[in-house]
């Protein structure tokens, strides 16, 4: 089988995904399961987006607008575009992998930061091989360090992705430093700003959006998504923001009737109304900054985040610490495929959840 596929293949470490509530209910028999492992919003969607959806399953026999025509506009409305500045993929990991297609050529690069997102790794080593990606020191506070990116900038790099803020340290790069970065890089390789929790950051004020860039630079992309805070993970739909001429060539690679018409509806629907939106920001700071102060006093290390999730160091055995919370029906994630084999990222969920967390992780500390 080796001699029959793409090559580049056995280079990679698959994307292992957080692990479903249904196969630990199965494997140990178990009624209740708090998952807390996949940043998910742990609100259910509002009425509206749910009628939105009910609404499509008649039309489910027809593709869906190619275009993603009222989507696109809604968003380019709402963030001051134009219709030609957005992309709509399946998930922001569609759009990534379409960076990578559309713009990596033989001998060129992807640079980005250690511990970050893999999906930036896979899409570019499943495409151009291991050869192709780079990446660069974070600085001691677990946040990308630009500095070292620059150091590895040379004639071969193409993309940079930095992912504000990051995942799955949950760190905050500020706004200068970005703007100074941006204005530092060759027009000639793309900035790619992976914005995936920007609706959770509370420090607005040191937070970048890029969206002054979009129009005047040709080779920032900004990445967006419904995963999270809109909490259609399950629906799979995130967009881009980026310059006409770039979003066409991205458009290029798109497949045919790439998101459902469900997803488009439900994310349309979902941009009606903040209130919604705004509900899961409130929660998420106040049951953050509690979670923050549980693990804390449990005498664990607790990277400060600008997410709904946390970073952590519990001094144990990651995984063997992780078997045994599966045991206690709590699915959190080791971050040895991040490239942080002594961690593990909880999601912040509701109070009761996080107390049931907590509660467990002592109870398993303590033995």
């Amino acid at each position: 089988m080796k001699n029959l596929v793409n090559h580049n293949l056995l280079e990679l470490m698959p994307y292992k995904a957080g692990k479903p509530i249904e196969e630990i209910q199965r494997k140990y028999n178990l009624k209740k399961v708090i998952k807390l492992a996949s940043n998910e919003n742990p609100f259910q969607i509002p009425d509206n987006v749910k009628s939105a959806i009910s609404g499509e399953l008649g039309n489910i026999s027809t593709y869906p607008d190619s275009d993603s025509f009222y989507l696109r506009r809604a968003i380019a409305d709402k963030n001051d575009l134009n219709f030609e500045n957005i992309l709509i993929g399946a998930g922001s990991v569609e759009i990534i992998r379409m960076i990578t297609l559309a713009f990596l050529k033989s001998g060129e690069k992807v640079l980005t930061s250690e511990k970050t997102f893999p999906m930036y790794k896979i899409a570019t080593i499943e495409k151009h091989g291991y050869s192709s990606f780079c990446e660069a020191k974070m600085d001691e506070n677990f946040r990308f360090s630009l500095n070292n990116i620059k150091d590895k900038i040379d004639d071969s790099t193409k993309v940079i992705f930095l992912t504000n803020p990051n995942n799955p340290t949950g760190t905050l790069l500020p706004k200068s430093e970005i703007a100074e970065f941006i204005e530092s890089v060759p027009d000639n390789i793309f900035i790619v700003l992976d914005n995936a929790y920007e609706e959770y950051v509370s420090d607005k004020k040191n937070y970048m959006t890029g969206i002054e860039y979009v129009n005047k630079k040709k080779n920032v992309i900004i990445l967006r998504t419904f995963s999270k805070i809109y909490g259609l993970a399950g629906l799979r739909i995130g967009y881009a923001f980026g310059h006409p001429e770039t979003i066409s060539m991205l458009g290029r690679v798109k497949a045919p009737f790439n998101v459902t018409r469900i997803s488009q509806n439900a994310a349309l629907e979902s941009l009606r109304s903040d209130e919604f939106k705004d509900r899961s920001y409130d929660l998420n700071i106040k049951n953050r900054e509690f979670l923050l102060l549980q693990l804390q006093e449990l005498g664990i290390d607790v990277v400060p985040s600008e997410t709904n999730f946390l970073m952590f160091f519990p001094k144990r055995d990651v995984n063997i610490l992780n078997e045994k919370l599966l045991k206690e029906g709590l699915i959190v994630r080791s971050l040895g495929g991040f490239g942080v084999p002594d961690a593990m990222r909880v999601t912040v969920g509701f109070e009761e959840d996080n107390n049931y967390f907590v509660e467990k992780l002592k109870k398993i500390l303590s033995m």
